[in-house]
Order: structure tokens, then sequence, then C-alpha cells
């Protein structure tokens, strides 16, 4: 049998539920537009119903129901969008590295303008072309002069701040690498606060969403691999290594290993190479050995062959003053062959007299060549528009240097494209998240009136109650007084 007071411990539970229910209701609200918030909901379940069965149960028409509790405040989260979510957005990371980078390269180098290279070179070819028309003029020769110290001072200047960019892209891999640790070690902090809320048999939600939040920005930077284990800490790994494993965490570090300059990601515990195969640290490393290395190497190759093809010309030329035999191009340092770091025009031509516009004449007698003679400053300029050059891959200087841009203009559109894609890609995917887990105020709103209305009535329960209890305490037995 049931106590008289028994209905008001039912209508007691359905007020305290009905009333957690509205705070999970205040909390979702309130937090609408909290990034990496995930909606909550609160679980009811119906409590131990009377009698519990059992040898000395007393017969009756059946269980009488106790009440209502609440089971669990969940999390409506979907584990396989957020896996989807993380390897779209790693793939994200390592477009946006690589167009980023491009759109650097593409800067420096400045094509097509009037102060790229291959205007510069279009200057010289013109100076030659009005020397081979006028050997004897000082204002020609100065022209060429100061035409050749542009172009190699070009040379200097894209091969800097080509190395510029590679050395900034260097700096941002430590720096990231710094950010990848700093995000292990906020997971492995929450992995252990999660661990014992929970082992008490709560559920650590609101914790729960930060290390997610935190698992989604670490994914854009590297490769991830997350698994939750039976006690709720997840292990985060990169390449089959553990980076974090419950409250541990093994750190990367960037550092330069091969001697080369530029920093490789290893494991810091035994300096053994990371296995990072995406995200913004994989493009960046790409960039800064792949593309911005070829397009110095290519400079470098267009500087030297430049050098060696132009100067066997002009070596065998002759200047008004009857000079021969000399370079029109030099290295700052003598001890180094040319590229397009050290690329100079010889300060012997200073004297412009000495710039050799003619060719001998054949005779074997002084003079050996001709002052009014411009067909060697001729040959020169059509050195520079005309002659394939078998080191260049049997082109002119003039389509390597373009087919050099044009490849980078195919790199650059494929990571815009390809970045343009990825954003849309893990747009698509976030929303699709948002639908499980975002709150909806619409919604939120008719569960507040929802769980309103059941208040009320339980209220209305006890009010009820009350005045059946009135009645019997305060007015039974004073019938027929």
């Amino acid at each position: 049998m049931t106590s008289t007071f028994f209905g008001l411990e039912i209508a007691r539970r359905g007020l305290q539920v009905q009333q957690r229910a509205l705070d999970v209701t205040g909390h979702n609200v309130s937090n609408a537009n909290t990034p990496g918030y995930t909606r909550q909901d609160a679980v009811m379940a119906t409590t131990t119903p009377f009698p519990v069965p059992g040898l000395y149960t007393p017969a009756g028409a059946g269980q009488l129901g106790s009440g209502v509790e609440i089971s669990e405040i969940r999390r409506l989260r979907d584990g396989f969008l957020d896996l989807q979510y993380r390897g779209e957005n790693e793939a994200l990371g390592y477009w946006e590295a690589r167009w980023n980078a491009i759109q650097k390269v593409e800067t420096i180098l400045n094509e097509p303008s009037d102060s790229g290279l291959g205007k510069v070179f279009e200057q010289f070819w013109q100076s030659l072309e009005d020397l081979s028309k006028n050997p004897e003029s000082l204002a020609a020769r100065s022209t060429v002069l100061e035409r050749g110290k542009t172009l190699a001072e070009t040379f200097n200047y894209l091969d800097r701040q080509l190395q510029s960019l590679q050395s900034d892209l260097d700096s941002t891999i430590k720096v990231k690498v710094d950010e990848v640790n700093s995000f292990a070690r906020q997971i492995a902090d929450l992995n252990q606060q999660i661990q014992k809320i929970e082992v008490t048999g709560q559920r650590a939600n609101d914790l729960r969403d930060k290390r997610d939040l935190l698992l989604d920005q670490l994914s854009k930077d590297v490769n991830i691999q997350v698994r939750e284990d039976a006690n709720g800490m997840v292990q985060v790994s990169i390449g089959g290594r553990l980076l974090v494993e419950g409250d541990r965490v093994e750190e990367l570090i960037a550092k330069d290993s091969n001697g080369d300059g530029f920093s490789e990601v290893l494991w810091k515990a035994d300096n053994q190479s990371a296995q990072v195969t995406g995200g913004a640290i994989k493009g960046m490393s790409e960039m800064r050995d792949g593309l911005v290395s070829e397009i110095r190497g290519k400079l470098d190759k267009l500087a030297a062959v430049l050098g060696e093809k132009f100067n066997s010309i002009h070596k065998a030329g002759y200047g008004l003053d009857g000079s021969t035999g000399l370079d029109f191009f030099k290295t700052k340092d003598p001890a180094t062959q040319i590229s397009a770091c050290n690329i100079t025009a010889n300060t012997d031509l200073e004297d412009l007299n000495k710039i050799a516009a003619a060719k001998p004449n054949g005779s074997i007698t002084p003079p050996y060549f001709d002052k009014g003679d411009g067909s060697n400053a001729l040959e020169l300029a059509q050195l520079l528009k005309q002659v394939k050059i078998g080191d260049l891959g049997d082109t002119t200087f003039e389509d390597y240097y373009r087919a050099a841009i044009g490849e980078l203009g195919v790199q650059g559109q494929q990571a815009k494209r390809m970045k343009e894609n990825q954003e849309l890609l893990v747009t698509q995917l976030d929303n699709n998240r948002q639908e499980v887990s975002g709150v909806s105020l619409d919604e939120e709103m008719v569960n507040m009136i929802r769980f309103q209305h059941a208040y009320a009535a339980a209220a209305r329960v006890i009010t009820a109650l009350d005045e059946m209890l009135d009645l019997i305490i305060g007015r039974m037995g004073l019938v027929g007084r």
C-alpha cells in the first residue's frame, strides 16, 4: 500500500525534472552563438514503479508509477560527421597554405608588369638592338650597361625575396608546430578533467565541447587520427604515433636536422621524423622545399646560362678602344659560379668604349674591327630573343622564363580552385553538424513552453493533493457536529 503522501512525491519529482529541463533549455539558449557548443537535451525516464517485484509483493491490479527523473543530459552530436569534417578541414589547411604561398611568389615575380624580369629582359634586348644600329653612340652604350645592371639587380632582388619567403615559411612552420603542441597540452588537460567528472557517472558535456573544438582546430594544422577510450579520454595520433594519450603529451619540434637551414618536423623525444602528410604544416613545407625552391633554381639556371652564353659572344667582340676578351656579366664573389643571387655587370665596362659591339673584320693587321660595326651587339640581341639554348631545354631565354611563369600560374589556379572547393565542402559539413548539434532558438522556445506547462501541471497536482489532505486532516470526523 502506498502512503498518503505518495502522490506528493510524484508531483515533487515532476516539478524538479521540469525545472532541470528548463535549466538545460536556458543553457542552450545562452550558448546559441558560442563556437563549438553542442546542443544538450535532458533525457527523461520513469522512476522505479511500486511495488517492486519480489517474494512478498502484495497482490494488486499492477504496478503504480512513482514519477520521473533525468536519466542523462546528453550532447546531440554525430561522431561520423566530426570525422568527415576534420578530414576535409585538414585538406583545407593544406590548400590554403599552398595558395597563400603561391600568391606571395606571384607578388614577388610580379608578372606580367612593367617591373617584372620579363620586362627587364625586353628592355635589355631593345638596348642591344639600338646599339647594333648606333655602335658609336655613347648614349646607346650607356643604356646597354644600365639595362644590364638592372637585369642583374633584378635577378638579385628576386632571389633575395624568394629566399626571404622560404625563411618566412620556415618560421611559420615553427609557429604551427608550437601551436600543435599547445593544442595537445590543452586536450590532455581536458582529458584529465573529463575523466575525473565522468568516473562519478556524470557527463562533462561542456568540457567535451571545448575538447572537440580544439580537435577541429588541430586538424587544420596537421593530419590527426582521433580515438576515444572507455574512460572518455581521446587518443590523438599523427602518422600512427601518439601525440596525446590520456593526460600525457609527446611533443613535436621543428629542427634543422639536415643542415640546409630549414626545419623538419620531428618528435621531440627521439628526433624521429614525424609523418606529417596533411594540413597547413604539410602545405607550407611543400611550398618552401618545392615550388619556391624550384623557382629559385630556375632563376639560378637562367642567370648562369645567360652569363655563360652572353659572355662568350661579348668576349669575342671588340670595343671602340679595341678592347676584347671582356666578360659582360660577373659574380659578386669570384669564388662562385654565376647565379641569380650574385650576378652583376662587369665594372670594367664603366668605360663605355669597352662594350664589345663589333665583330672581328678578319684583318691580320690593326685595326681588327670597324668602329661602325654593330654586328656583335646584334648577335647579343638575337641571343636573348631568337637563339634556342640546349641548356634551357632547347628554348629561348624568353620562352624558358615564360614557361616557369606559366607553370606557376597553373599551380596557382589549381591551389585556388582546390581551396575554394574545400571551403565549400567544409562549410557544407559544418552545416550538417549544425543541423544535429547547433542550437535552434525556435526549437528551444517550443521546449521552454512545453516544460513550463508541464511544471505548471505538476504544481497543480500538488495543489489538488494539498486540498485533499486538508480535507482529511482538517475536516474528517466533524460530520454531525
